[in-house]
C-alpha cells in the first residue's frame, strides 16, 4: 500500500506518505519507503487515512433480540443465523475485533476465522455465569429447570450457577469448550430482577472463578453497576469492570491501583432510551436508564482523571446493535476523540491480551486495516 497517511493511536499522531507492506495476514514493514517484492499487489491509499481496525470490548453477537427469554427459545441454528448477520454488521462499521460478554462460543469464533461468514475476530466467553434470580438468570417464576447446559449454550447468554463448587465446574466447563475468557454477572441490571446496587456471588464464589480461570491461563470480567459490586469484584481479582456507571472517585483509584480495567458501555443506555416505546420498556426503567446514561459519561471522566486504564464497548442487543459508533459521540462530551480511539485500539487490544498484534499497524501486527 502506498501514499497512505497513516493513523497511530498510541501516539494520536497521523504520519502522511507512509507505504505499507503486508503479507498473507501480517503487516511486515510500514515505513516512508518500503522493499517491494517482484510480483506484489499494489493499492494506491490516495493519501487517505489508514487506520487499524476498531476493537469492542463488549458485545452480544447472539442476542439478535432484546428479549431474552425469546432468545433461549429460539432455534440454535435459527440464532447462528442471527448471529452471522450481526457479525457483520460490526465489521461493516470498522470493528475488525470483538469480545463478547456472553452467549458466543468456540464454534462462532472458528466460523469467522474460518471466513464461513465476513465477520471480525471474535474473543468469546461461552455462556456468562449468573446467580439464582440476578441478572442473567432469565426463567420466568414457574419455571425451574435451566434444561441442558450444552443444549442450551447456542440459544442464551447465561447459565445460572450457585456456590463455590458449582462455580468452579461452571468455569472449567466453559473453558473446556472453547471460552477465552469467563464472565460473570456479578451485580444487577437494568431488568428489574434484581436492583443494580446488588452485589451477586459471594466473594468466595467469586474468587474461585478468578482463580480457575488464572490456572487455565485466562482471566475474569464482571458486569458491574454499583460501588459494592465493583468493589467486591477486584478484590477477588476481576481484571476488567465491565460498564462501571455508578463508581466514585475513591474506587476509580482503586481500580487503577489495582491495574484492572474499565470498559464503559454507554450507547447501549442511549439505544435503550430511544427503543423504550418499541419494546414496551416500563417508565420507571426508562427513567432508570436516563439516570445510568447521565452517571455513566460522568463515570468516563471519574475514571480517566483517576488514571484507570479506559476500554470501549457497547454491549448492545436486538434492534440496537446500529448504536454501535454512537459510543464515540457520546463519549465525545469527556474526552478527546483521540482518547476515545486509544481506547477502541491500543487498550482494547491489551484486554483482549494481544497488545502488538491488534490496535496499531505496526511490522508483526495483523493486517486489520
Amino acid at each position: 500500500m502506498t501514499n497512505a497517511t497513516v493513523l497511530d493511536p498510541r501516539e494520536a499522531k497521523l504520519r502522511s506518505g507512509q507505504q505499507i507492506r503486508i503479507e498473507g495476514q501480517k503487516i511486515i514493514e510500514i515505513a516512508g519507503s518500503v522493499d517491494e517484492p517482484s510480483g506484489a499487489v499494489k493499492i494506491d491509499a490516495g493519501g487517505r487515512v489508514v487506520m487499524p481496525g476498531l476493537i469492542d470490548a463488549h458485545v452480544h453477537a447472539m442476542a439478535h433480540v432484546n428479549n431474552q427469554v425469546t432468545l433461549a427459545n429460539t432455534a440454535p441454528y435459527l440464532v447462528a443465523a442471527h448471529a452471522s448477520k450481526i457479525l457483520a454488521g460490526y465489521l461493516r462499521r470498522g470493528f475488525t475485533t470483538v469480545r463478547d460478554s456472553g452467549g458466543a462460543d468456540a464454534a462462532l469464533a472458528d466460523a469467522t476465522r474460518l471466513n464461513l461468514f465476513p465477520g471480525p475476530r471474535l474473543f468469546v466467553p461461552g455462556l456468562a455465569l449468573a446467580v439464582t434470580g440476578g441478572l442473567g438468570d432469565f426463567r420466568v417464576r414457574t419455571e425451574h429447570d435451566q434444561g441442558c447446559p450444552h443444549c442450551r449454550s447456542t440459544r442464551n447468554i447465561s447459565r445460572v450457577v450457585d456456590g463455590v463448587d458449582a462455580v468452579r465446574r461452571a468455569v472449567r466447563e466453559e473453558i473446556a469448550a472453547g471460552a477465552h475468557q469467563i464472565k460473570l454477572m456479578a451485580g444487577g441490571g437494568n431488568s428489574g430482577k434484581s436492583s443494580i446496587y446488588s452485589p451477586h456471588f459471594s466473594l468466595e464464589e467469586q474468587r474461585v472463578a478468578v482463580q480457575e480461570a488464572a490456572d487455565f491461563g485466562t482471566y475474569v470480567m464482571a458486569h458491574c453497576y454499583g460501588v459494592d459490586v465493583i468493589r467486591r469484584a477486584l478484590e477477588a481479582g476481576v481484571r476488567t469492570i465491565e460498564h462501571a456507571n455508578l463508581i466514585d472517585e475513591d474506587t476509580a483509584r482503586l481500580v487503577a491501583d489495582k491495574n484492572a480495567y474499565v470498559v464503559p458501555t454507554l450507547s447501549t443506555f442511549e439505544a435503550s432510551i430511544f427503543y423504550a416505546d418499541q419494546l414496551g420498556t416500563p417508565a420507571h426503567i426508562v427513567e432508570q436508564v436516563k439516570m445510568m446514561l447521565r452517571r455513566g459519561v460522568e463515570a468516563v471522566k471519574i475514571c480517566r482523571d483517576a488514571g484507570v486504564k479506559l476500554g470501549f464497548g457497547t454491549d448492545l442487543e436486538g434492534v440496537m446493535h446500529h448504536y454501535q459508533l454512537h459510543e464515540f459521540k457520546i463519549r465525545s462530551a469527556v474526552e478527546t476523540p483521540a482518547q476515545t480511539l486509544h481506547s477502541a485500539t491500543i487498550v482494547n487490544a491489551e484486554i483482549v491480551r494481544h497488545e502488538g498484534k491488534l490496535g496499531e499497524l505496526i511490522p508483526g501486527a495483523f493486517a486489520d486495516i
